[in-house]
């Protein structure tokens, strides 16, 4: 029954794929929802028995390579059956989400969008589940595919194509690093195999173990978003909203981290190794922070915290918090996609045209509930006491401050970043004067029930999910215990940043438009991502480009293209003088000769055809004369 989980998703994906047209947009979704709601629910009994005791499913014997056979299944333990069921629990809220959000856009073919969101479900799945790293590889190219689709599904917008293909580009960069981390481990172990890997893994010389870990997080570097293959992560919300919700909370970035936390035994037999997923982790987790701060897009501000929130997890890893790591990952699953929703709620009530930050505000009477659900969201992010990110988010802060003191300043800095940004965010959109009267004919509404819902159930569990705290450690098999002094300065650091935010945006102690003026050169620097994105797109994509065309013209049309030519002058100029002094000056002479020499000798032979008798016996007896002429002079 266990292979029912994944299977859900993927019947929707096919009957949607094949049948959708004719079904329509509305039951497409129905079916979406249903195969999530159904993997939830099926997930249940699933979790409880791997609590107890992990298990296997055998799936089916893949390919025999001598005298090793692949054998695909799945594989529950508490870490992939807790992680399965929160997959399913988000992403079928989402999918409910999808069914208001989408609505305008119905009788559009807009089933295409609930099969490319049941064939990511059914890929993420696949990723968290297979008991091998070939079934995590497929699902890891299940969800880029369904990626580019879902990133790209405005297609008829340039910038839409244009982002899908660079998070498609990225991405591929990543798993090709990551593939070849597969074929070392195979190499390294004779296996693909989780648990055999496992049970080997003191065996291997831990250097070579070393470079096929940092081959393998390349591809969670791609896949996460993390610096320096990140550019494509805020590009990607261009895409529709529950998307970006989809892909930020329990699917494709989660992806990078939970790879790391499932191979995990092995990132630890290779401990320098795990100082570089730290490094990119703590490095991405800063520089996403700064660049939020800038930031005025609704949805790019939440995926550079995605980013950065990203980076505190890898940085866990990296110091050897495994389950704090994945604590925060599922805390965070529940109060991002609630910030997605909550903002996809604005965009919504502005028929899609909001965008920027600066372009609404005054929302807090307008669309109430709304408000409450950004904020819930805000403050679990924030880390505020008792809302989920407070549990989770303190638990790498302490682990932080045990690894070294300068650690733990750090990241109680990103922290004070974050608790700013967002409520910055909140804010402008929330508070102040109604901006949007300048910009939209449209006025602000609350979302359908249909979207409230799924919002409404998030906010809950954003706020209690973190008292499952020592259950999930306990899940784990991990002691881990928050300390008091770490609790207090954490929520008083967010607090800072919180009321930093207040006094510039609400209160506007400070002018907002003088701070950018007098600190212009440090906002343009990171609005623009440290240059980032410029030096990939004008730098590296455009040379690539300027290369191509420089190697196009003076490879392919000046060299190559100038050879052929050459040798095609050469060849017409030979045969030309082949056949001027061979063929008509020497065959057809020869040939024109023979045959006016036959046509004369014939024309002057048929005159000797009279057709009178003596005529003819006169030449018998001619030729009789010269006959014995010839004998007697050859006889005697």
């Amino acid at each position: 029954m266990e292979v029912l989980i994944i299977l859900f998703p993927l019947f929707a994906f096919l009957l949607i794929g094949l049948f959708g047209r004719r079904l329509g947009d509305l039951p497409s979704a129905i079916i979406a929802v249903l195969g999530s709601a159904l993997s939830f629910l099926f997930s249940i009994p699933a979790l409880l028995k791997a609590l107890n005791s992990p298990f296997s499913v055998k799936l089916y014997d893949f390919i025999s390579l001598g005298s090793y056979t692949l054998t695909l299944g799945l594989y529950f333990d508490s870490l992939s059956a807790i992680t399965t069921s929160l997959v399913c629990f988000i992403s079928t809220l989402i999918f409910i989400y999808s069914i208001g959000y989408m609505e305008n856009l119905f009788g559009q073919w807009t089933y295409k969008f609930y099969a490319y969101l049941s064939l990511f479900l059914f890929s993420m799945l696949l990723i968290v589940l297979s008991d091998n790293l070939l079934g995590m590889f497929f699902g890891w190219e299940g969800v880029g595919l369904a990626s580019y689709f879902l990133i790209g599904y405005f297609h008829q917008q340039k910038y839409a194509t244009n982002s899908a293909f660079e998070a498609f580009v990225m991405n591929r960069i990543g798993d090709w690093l990551y593939l070849f981390g597969i074929f070392s481990i195979f190499y390294l172990f004779g296996s693909l195999n989780l648990l055999e890997i496992f049970s080997k893994v003191k065996e291997i010389d831990p250097n070579l173990l070393g470079l096929a870990v940092l081959l393998l997080f390349g591809g969670a570097v791609g896949k996460s978003g993390q610096v320096p293959l990140h550019t494509w992560l805020p590009n990607a919300m261009v895409g529709p909203t529950p998307v970006s919700a989809l892909l930020h909370s329990s699917t494709m970035v989660a992806a990078g981290v939970y790879m790391v936390a499932r191979l995990y035994p092995v990132f630890e037999s290779a401990p320098q190794s795990l100082k570089v997923v730290a490094l990119i982790g703590g490095l991405t987790a800063l520089f996403a922070s700064l660049a939020a701060t800038s930031h005025t897009d609704i949805k790019k501000i939440i995926a550079f915290s995605t980013m950065s929130q990203l980076g505190l997890m890898f940085l866990a890893l990296g110091i050897g918090d495994r389950s704090s790591a994945m604590f925060h990952l599922t805390t965070h699953a529940f109060f991002k996609a609630l910030l997605f929703l909550s903002a996809g709620s604005i965009i919504h009530a502005f028929h899609h045209h909001a965008r920027n930050i600066y372009e609404v505000g005054g929302l807090k009477k307008k669309m109430p509930i709304t408000y409450a659900t950004f904020f819930v969201g805000a403050l679990a992010l924030a880390g505020i006491f008792p809302f989920a990110g407070f549990w989770s988010k303190d638990l790498i802060i302490a682990s932080s401050y045990e690894a070294g003191f300068g650690l733990g300043v750090f990241v109680s800095f990103v922290s004070f970043l974050t608790a700013y940004y967002i409520f910055r965010e909140g804010f402008v959109m929330f508070y102040g004067p109604e901006r949007h009267k300048e910009h939209f004919e449209e006025e602000p509404h609350e979302a359908p029930s249909v979207m409230l819902v799924p919002m409404v159930v998030l906010a809950i569990g954003s706020a209690v999910v973190g008292f499952f705290e020592g259950w999930y450690m306990g899940a784990l098999k991990d002691n881990k215990e928050m300390h008091l002094n770490i609790a207090i300065s954490s929520v008083v650091i967010a607090l800072l940043g919180i009321g930093l935010a207040y006094l510039v945006f609400v209160k506007r102690v400070l002018d907002p438009e003088k701070l950018y003026q007098s600190l212009k050169p440090i906002h343009t620097t990171f609005r623009e991502q440290f240059f980032t994105e410029r030096l990939y797109h004008e730098g590296f994509a455009r040379g690539y480009m300027e290369l191509s065309r420089s190697l196009f013209l003076a490879g392919d049309r000046f060299l190559i293209d100038g050879f052929i030519n050459l040798l095609n002058f050469l060849y017409f100029r030979v045969v030309k003088f082949l056949w001027v002094k061979l063929d008509i000056y020497t065959v057809d002479l020869f040939v024109h000769g023979i045959a006016k020499f036959s046509f004369r000798f014939g024309r002057k032979a048929s005159l000797i055809q009279t057709g009178l008798l003596n005529n003819y016996l006169a030449f018998l007896l001619f030729g009789l004369v010269v006959l014995l002429g010839i004998i007697i002079y050859f006889m005697g």
